[in-house]
């Protein structure tokens, strides 16, 4: 079919259908920019104006603070023996250095890959293993974390050696440098403050050189994502992909048009505060105000009223939680007199609490946006100008320069207005996974369409609606979760022949996890059992909320079983 865009029909017959295609506005050019580039562009432009406030750790540093402290840090790599396209890996909660250091290694030209700091051994095990890591940075900042005993785990051999050294790993050949920013000398750990100060004049030289020949279309950043197999896949994002989507969802938000300052809730190591947090504001000059190393409702409450954030970022369910906390904020005094648009990602804001955020946190406008990892990530984000209910029913209107087109199962186009699965085309659409040609073809097409797995309807004016997702996929607070992971790991257990994890709907979480479980004759395993058994062993957030134990799983004629029957009998349950 022959596709056209926002053009008239050639045929002038109202009772054609015209196709379920859309490409965003082109008025302005994509650039050729580096991150690198971005950095020093930043800290020219806005020197004095504060890049990051962390509360949690009280420190603020300015934009040419950042880029000092960011090319100190790359050097630093490079002199340590880093070499182009190595990937480093970036393990812990948001804090100043976790900003420094993504920066830094991209800068250095290595591959940054972002880490879930909620990960345990296991998880962290098959990121380090997937993209051969030469270096891992980890930051203990949150009570409770030793990712030390994590490490041991993992690479048993950082014991014996000696700190501020090289590892050697039996299990990770590739792996050659732990660093973690502790003031204590511990056996195979390197002090990343000892890296920070490592460099030379002859490695900042270097890196200036590097930054002058860099190819703005090289891997710069691997994220790893949930999707249609049993363990997380590296999207490797290019410099070309995350310059150009943070610019022009900083031209959607309005940030250039005066001085923000943003409540960044949502964690660096997802596309949302890589991208849409670090990379944006450095095309801004916006401060990014960290409330707190972990998620906590009332540090984020708190930090809206002492630093004045004007933009709020955030989750549906982060919002829940900073409406209920902060209700109870203004009865001990406290007034909230500088937000003027809350962000949302992750799932759809619905009109109720968009309605709360007005009235508790004194919000004028709500903008939302739709998007994937593997589409750096924003595809779909609100207009500054539209009514508030096309906000609160929609994802949006495409963004600049991206292409969406909307098919049946045949990969046909239907008409506007007709679900069907989302596919993406365009300069934000990932090169393709690390080390996995085989998942990259299935989900990118030969001629670069992406294939979202999300059921939409788009309008003409190129407003999405999302109406269903083709993908297996757990959305809980707005941390995708790939069910066949954690059933890959149930099935571990020696009572469990066979499990199935799904979600049910949550009022605070969207969804949460549930498991049904096959068990051997005369097992004794019940619910508590089975949550013990993941304790310790997955990320807490994967583990399931309600468990119930099954003789057999309804299934189909032909033998497939029936994930949407278990969720029914499951909420049925619950509702008795």
């Amino acid at each position: 079919m022959n596709i056209q865009a926002n053009h008239p029909s050639s045929t002038d017959s109202s009772s054609i259908p015209k196709p379920s295609y859309y490409k965003g506005i082109q008025n302005e050019p994509l650039t050729n920019m580096t991150v690198g580039q971005l950095v020093d562009m930043a800290a020219e432009t806005y020197p004095d104006r504060e890049a990051i406030v962390s509360v949690q750790q009280n420190r603020r540093i300015t934009f040419l603070e950042l880029k000092n402290e960011v090319d100190e840090l790359a050097a630093g790599l490079l002199e340590m023996g880093m070499k182009p396209g190595d990937r480093l890996c970036i393990m812990g909660s948001n804090s100043v250095e976790w900003e420094i250091t993504l920066l830094a290694a991209i800068k250095a030209d290595l591959i940054a890959v972002n880490i879930n700091p909620l990960y345990l051994s296991r998880e962290l095990y098959h990121c380090l293993d997937k993209v051969d890591a030469k270096m891992l940075i980890a930051f203990e900042n949150n009570p409770g974390q030793d990712y030390y005993q994590l490490l041991k785990n993992i690479v048993p051999e950082i014991e014996q050696q000696p700190h501020g050294k090289p590892v050697t790993s039996r299990h990770l050949p590739h792996l050659e440098f732990i660093v973690m920013n502790t003031e204590t000398s511990l056996p195979g750990i390197i002090k990343f403050w000892d890296v920070c100060q490592s460099g030379t004049i002859k490695s900042a030289a270097y890196l200036r050189k590097l930054n002058l020949d860099l190819n703005p279309h090289k891997i710069c950043n691997i994220q790893f994502t949930s999707g249609s197999t049993g363990s997380p896949k590296g999207a490797c994002l290019t410099h070309y992909n995350i310059v150009n989507n943070s610019y022009f969802v900083c031209k959607r938000l309005l940030l250039k048009k005066k001085e923000h300052r943003i409540l960044l809730q949502v964690p660096f190591f997802h596309t949302f505060g890589t991208v849409v947090g670090i990379m944006a504001s450095l095309h801004s000059g916006t401060t990014l105000v960290l409330p707190a190393c972990g998620y906590k409702p009332i540090e984020s409450a708190k930090a809206i009223v002492h630093e004045k954030c004007t933009i709020l970022y955030g989750t549906p369910t982060m919002y829940v939680d900073l409406v209920c906390v902060s209700e109870e904020l203004l009865q001990e005094g406290y007034t909230f007199t500088t937000p003027e648009v809350a962000f949302c990602g992750g799932a759809l804001c619905s009109p109720q609490l968009f309605k709360q955020i007005k009235t508790v946190l004194n919000v004028g406008r709500l903008a939302c946006a739709y998007g994937m990892t593997e589409t750096s990530p924003v595809v779909f984000i609100s207009n500054p100008d539209e009514p508030e209910d096309k906000t609160c029913t929609s994802v949006g209107q495409v963004l600049d320069h991206c292409e969406v087109k909307v098919v049946d199962k045949n990969g046909d186009v239907v008409p506007m207005g007709t679900p069907g699965e989302a596919w993406f085309k365009g300069y934000n659409v990932m090169p393709g996974y690390w080390k996995d040609v085989e998942m990259t073809r299935k989900t990118i097409d030969d001629d670069g369409w992406l294939r979202s797995g999300d059921v939409f309807a788009l309008s003409e004016d190129g407003y999405g609606v999302i109406t269903g997702r083709i993908k297996d996929i757990i959305i809980r607070g707005g941390e995708n979760i790939e069910p066949q992971t954690i059933e890959y790991f149930l099935e571990t257990h020696p009572e469990i022949v066979q499990a199935q994890v799904f979600g049910i709907p949550d009022e605070r979480l969207g969804e949460v996890v549930c498991a049904a479980v096959k068990t051997v004759k005369n097992s004794k395993l019940d619910e508590i059992g089975v949550r013990k058994f993941c304790y310790g062993n997955i990320a807490k957030f994967k583990v399931p909320i309600h468990v119930m134990i099954v003789d057999d799983f309804p299934k189909t004629a032909s033998g497939k079983i029936q994930k949407f029957k278990l969720r029914e009998i499951m909420i049925d349950h619950l509702n008795e």
